[in-house]
């Protein structure tokens, strides 16, 4: 199932189509964000194309994130959100208007990458309390469960797998982010701020994504102590 989030018709049934070509994948238009949630929980959907001015900007995407995994496509009318609407675990931020054939392409490059990451496996990372699932994009700890953003699940993933190292934000933009030329070290900041609201008791007082100043971040089981 694919979940339409679009006030403008015309839009939706272009959005309903592109997506129908996918085998197997049904559409359901909405039109307000409390329509969204309810289709969430009914219907469990694989992806998620929404407009931004519905969503209401960051805090609407985040929104719609905790309560689903599945891909989010988000449809921006200010390109200059596009930094914000990613870091808040969108997909891919699409501009509006958009060429039809340029949707379509988005569609299937999301869910080829999510099947992709499906097939890689269910491998669980632990470090002390957290647990990490990069496949599902996803950490659990003391209970809680938090769905996280591509940027975010990568970052945490490539701390965890180097538990205990210090990692600057240039080896973190290399090594978990593969070198893209998009992200800086402004974008590992903020990385690392939101996953610390999402995963410290006390994001000011971290037990686990701890910084070393001048140097860079570290993840570390509470009990190794430090710091």
């Amino acid at each position: 199932m694919a979940l339409i989030l679009e006030a403008d018709r015309d839009y939706a049934d272009v959005a309903c189509h592109l997506a129908g070509r996918t085998p197997g994948l049904d559409c359901h238009v909405v039109s307000s964000p409390e329509q969204l949630g309810q289709a969430i929980r009914m219907e469990g959907p694989v992806a998620i194309i929404a407009d931004d001015s519905l969503l209401r900007g960051v805090r609407g995407v985040e929104a719609v994130r905790a309560m689903s995994s599945a891909a989010l496509i988000v449809l921006s009318h200010d390109l200059r959100d596009t930094a914000a609407l990613m870091e808040a675990v969108a997909d891919y931020v699409l501009p509006k208007p958009y060429p039809p054939a340029v949707l379509n392409a988005t569609i299937q490059a999301v869910l080829r990458r999510r099947q992709a990451e499906r097939r890689s496996g269910g491998r669980v990372v632990g470090v002390g309390p957290l647990l990490v699932e990069p496949s599902r994009r996803s950490a659990r700890i003391e209970g809680r469960h938090h769905f996280l953003s591509p940027r975010e699940a990568d970052l945490l993933e490539y701390l965890a797998l180097n538990v205990g190292v210090v990692l600057s934000r240039r080896q973190i933009i290399e090594g978990a982010w593969g070198g893209d030329p998009t992200a800086t070290p402004a974008a590992v900041t903020m990385c690392v701020h939101r996953l610390r609201l999402k995963l410290e008791a006390d994001p000011n007082s971290p037990r686990l994504l701890r910084t070393r100043r001048g140097d860079g971040y570290v993840l570390q089981s509470p009990a190794a102590g430090g710091a």
